[in-house]
């Protein structure tokens, strides 16, 4: 991956910040999705025993894919799990592959840190981001006793 200059660094700080305002949207929606599940949980509506809460996310750039991946978030909400989505933790793995104080102090959100470390995008890719599409799915497990 290429060494980001002063001006690249602080527009990728901008670009987090941006990310990070997309994660409180996404969570808080997220959120909402859950407690309507949880609530059909608890009230075994129609047998349901469990359920599978996943965001899948969509990076484009114009109308071009960047990136595409999904990630689990019923265990943030269940409190099993500290790392996702919304997480305030800092993701920022950037010194394992470049040497930079500025780059390697920022605090780099998750969705961010997906794009560089886990979907393998390079900076001028994760520059190019103009919009991010999202599906928030659901996924009931349902149980009919025959006996």
């Amino acid at each position: 991956m290429k060494q980001l200059n002063q001006d690249e660094i602080k527009k990728l700080d901008a670009l987090n910040s941006k990310l990070i305002s997309v994660e409180k949207n996404i969570y808080t929606l997220a959120l909402k999705h859950n407690q309507k599940a949880l609530k059909k949980l608890l009230k075994k509506e129609h047998n349901i025993l469990d359920y599978e809460l996943e965001i899948s996310f969509l990076f484009y750039a114009k109308e071009s894919l960047l990136a595409e991946f999904t990630s689990s978030v019923k265990s943030i909400f269940m409190q099993e799990s500290w790392w996702g989505i919304n997480d305030n933790n800092c993701h920022n793995t950037t010194s394992v592959f470049q040497k930079n104080k500025a780059l390697n102090g920022q605090k780099h959100c998750f969705l961010l840190h997906e794009l560089y470390d886990h979907q393998g995008l390079d900076w001028d890719e994760i520059f190019k981001i103009g919009s991010i599409c999202f599906d928030i799915k659901i996924q009931y497990e349902y149980e009919i006793k025959i006996t």
